[in-house]
């Protein structure tokens, strides 16, 4: 199974768990954007490389797993994976953002938008059973 973690900057740690775990599984992780993490380059060519190399990863995708907190571009992540019909794993350490209040969102509740509930070893085991 290829997957893309898409969260925000300061999860990076939590991202590189998540992979490790599941690659121990076998699946192969299309981008690790968490290897710029800390992000030391700030520059347009660094910025849009890095765009593209996460759009490719994207594509190359079977499941987008996004972790929240999310960042800035994970909602464009998120949108990449519902216009490219790719199944998304929305994961929460609560149920908090799954209620119909101000913390949710519509593109949430889409027919490809898949909600997890736990930590990332929770969500790793949930995910390993597909």
């Amino acid at each position: 199974m290829n997957f893309y973690i898409a969260s925000s900057l300061i999860n990076y740690e939590q991202v590189r768990n998540l992979s490790r775990l599941l690659k121990n599984a076998g699946w192969e992780h299309t981008y690790d954007w968490t290897l710029h993490c800390p992000v030391k380059e700030t520059d347009v060519e660094a910025l849009k490389s890095i765009g593209e190399k996460e759009y490719e990863g994207i594509k190359q995708s079977d499941v987008v797993i996004i972790l929240t907190p999310q960042g800035r571009g994970t909602h464009t992540e998120l949108g990449i994976a519902i216009a490219l019909n790719k199944k998304v794993y929305l994961c929460h350490h609560d149920d908090t953002y799954f209620k119909c209040d101000d913390n949710t969102s519509t593109f949430y509740w889409l027919s490809q938008v898949n909600q997890l509930i736990g930590n990332t070893e929770d969500i790793a085991s949930e995910l390993l059973k597909l």
